[in-house]
């Protein structure tokens, strides 16, 4: 992703081994789930015997955002009680990809019994594919990075983001001819994927609405993305929709169009429903806010490396030399779709929830 860290894509089963992008296929990383399955091994064993908590490091960039604080601190919080292991936050309190790579490096030589990564770059695959040769496992979570040696990836299927997205925009766009944009993290994978679903679906169900396939840079920043959807509108009168690929989306494209006076004439759509994206449905200015299920990205993130360690699964006499994981490859973890109709109802629950 450009500069990452833009981001903030960004609730109870997941869906599990849904699939669309592929995630360490058998074979494709023996080598390395070899060391890894064998090190673990003996760090649990050690770790056992000692009577010290194992411990799993969450690597993340910006990971003071109130976002990751009021949901995947939550998912992740949880698990380390019920499995009675420490989940250590790793990574700059800022949008910094040098820092993060940086701060993975470092906890690679800490060694920890498993690491999540949220993998909102692809050259974030280096840091991971060392940390696999060193036998530590790696699932990605939030944000994947296929081309690396991860084990696991856990968090939204973005390519259907995109879908849900379109399918919420679309009604609204019947009998109309324009334009469309999207909002997000340009090269970024899940801002690709979901940019590819939006246009696919639209294509099928507003076939007369052009998709720009630019994605416009949202700098994880709302009144970055206000600025440029307010260009957008006042560049091209043919504009009737926009997307938001990531968290700061909703309230930069709400701001727009409220004070373009574009309410009911411009559709906006975002991801993440937090209480600023709910605010936008409720005012108009979204008809869909595709809240993500955050609190299992760091819940089953960890649950998936805890598994790696310890479950007695087996596939063959001998899966390491095989290059089989005795995990999934891919967890996915579903939408809590807001719409004017269940608003409220949304709206009520995260003021509880923020008491």
């Amino acid at each position: 992703m450009k500069k990452l860290g833009k981001i903030l894509s960004f609730l109870v089963m997941a869906s599990v081994l849904a699939g669309t992008a592929s995630c360490a296929t058998a074979g494709s990383s023996a080598t390395s789930a070899s060391a890894a399955d064998s090190a673990s091994a003996a760090a649990s064993t050690t770790a056992a015997a000692s009577g010290k908590k194992e411990v799993y490091s969450w690597c993340c960039q910006y990971n003071s955002l109130p976002l990751f604080v009021n949901n995947d601190y939550i998912g992740m919080d949880l698990i380390a009680k019920e499995l009675n292991v420490e989940v250590r936050k790793v990574g700059p309190q800022e949008v910094d990809l040098p820092a993060f790579q940086a701060a993975i490096e470092q906890e690679i030589a800490k060694k920890p019994d498993g690491m999540m990564v949220v993998g909102w770059d692809a050259s974030l695959a280096t840091g991971i594919n060392k940390a696999m040769a060193a036998g530590i496992p790696v699932v990605t979570v939030d944000a994947d990075v296929p081309d690396s040696d991860r084990l696991c990836f856990v968090g939204t299927d973005w390519y259907d983001l995109g879908v849900e997205q379109a399918k919420a925009v679309a009604p609204y766009l019947e009998g109309k001819t324009g334009t469309a944009i999207c909002v997000g993290l340009p090269g970024a994978d899940n801002s690709v994927l979901a940019l590819n679903g939006y246009t696919a679906t639209l294509a099928k169900l507003a076939p007369t609405i052009t998709v720009d396939q630019k994605i416009y840079d949202s700098g994880s920043n709302a009144q970055q993305v206000a600025s440029t959807v307010a260009n957008a509108i006042q560049g091209d009168s043919t504009l009737l929709a926009v997307a938001g690929f990531d968290s700061s989306g909703g309230p930069g494209i709400s701001q727009a169009i409220k004070e373009a006076g574009k309410i009911g004439k411009i559709y906006g759509t975002c991801v993440d429903a937090e209480a600023e994206h709910l605010q936008g449905v409720k005012d108009g200015a979204l008809v869909a806010a595709v809240g993500q299920k955050r609190h299992f990205f760091t819940y089953y993130g960890v649950k998936m490396l805890y598994d790696y360690n310890h479950n007695g699964i087996k596939f063959t006499a001998d899966d390491k030399a095989a290059g089989i994981s005795p995990i999934p490859t891919r967890v996915t973890t579903g939408f809590i779709v807001a719409t004017p109709e269940n608003v409220d109802l949304l709206i009520a629950a995260a003021a509880a929830k923020a008491k």
